[in-house]
């Protein structure tokens, strides 16, 4: 069982430990990359891949059981892209990103958006084909299709780099976290490469920021993002 404590003082925003259900080396990171980059008080809970019914507070806080969800005290949210946005106006003034009303708030929703909605959902057509035909014999098409369109993403996200450092130009953000995440996903997946030199320096910038080295260490990842011990989850058999 979890409890809820008080957390530190940072900024202005409530003190509540933050509670994310996660499964190291999904999409689970991009959100504990945030927290670590806010500073922010938070603790794991391990759901095992393959028994997703163990911990019934898992369910409670996310009837899909998908990972990342997160639990703020009576609140809870879920899928990558709404976490994010919620951290960026629940963390104010520790670097997620900019809130309502804000230059540039207009451009992180559209980037985070399109991560969530296209990249995100075209890396599981090289990952994962069988969740889009029963066919065996279709497997292959839709693999090569998916290749077809996540180059024409990596052709897009080349033009959108070349006006800065971050995906915001100037301002990191969490946009850069999931992009990282998302880029990372390629050497899941042999022969395949994501973008260009653009997209590759920013992985590499994104990659050498304390809290995402930090992130790595903590989820046992190298930095391609691949698990050091593949057979363990939280460092228990994934059996």
């Amino acid at each position: 069982m979890i409890v809820v404590r008080p957390g530190r003082e940072r900024g202005g925003y409530r003190t509540t430990v933050l509670e994310l259900f996660q499964i190291t080396g999904s999409a689970s990171f991009a959100v504990r990359a945030a927290l670590e980059e806010a500073g922010a008080d938070y603790v794991t809970i391990d759901v095992h891949p393959r028994r997703r019914d163990d911990n019934a507070d898992f369910a409670v806080v996310n009837p899909l059981r998908g990972v990342p969800s997160l639990r703020d005290g009576s609140s809870t949210v879920y899928e990558t892209g709404a976490v994010l946005l919620y951290l960026v106006e629940r963390l104010p003034g520790c670097g997620l990103g900019p809130l309502p009303g804000e230059p540039l708030r207009a451009d992180l929703l559209r980037w985070v958006a399109w991560l969530a909605n296209v990249l995100h959902g075209s890396h599981q057509t090289l990952r994962s084909p069988q969740s889009y035909t029963d066919d065996p014999e279709g497997h292959e098409g839709v693999t090569r299709r998916g290749r077809e369109k996540l180059t024409a993403h990596g052709d897009y996200l080349e033009r959108e780099l070349a006006g800065g450092a971050w995906c915001l130009g100037d301002r990191f953000s969490v946009a850069d976290i999931y992009l990282y995440m998302l880029k990372g996903w390629e050497h899941y997946t042999e022969g395949y490469v994501l973008g260009g030199e653009m997209l590759t320096a920013h992985y590499a910038r994104v990659g050498a920021r304390p809290a995402i080295t930090r992130t790595r260490e903590l989820d046992g990842l190298d930095e391609r993002l691949m698990r050091y011990h593949p057979e363990l989850r939280a460092g228990k058999p994934i059996a």
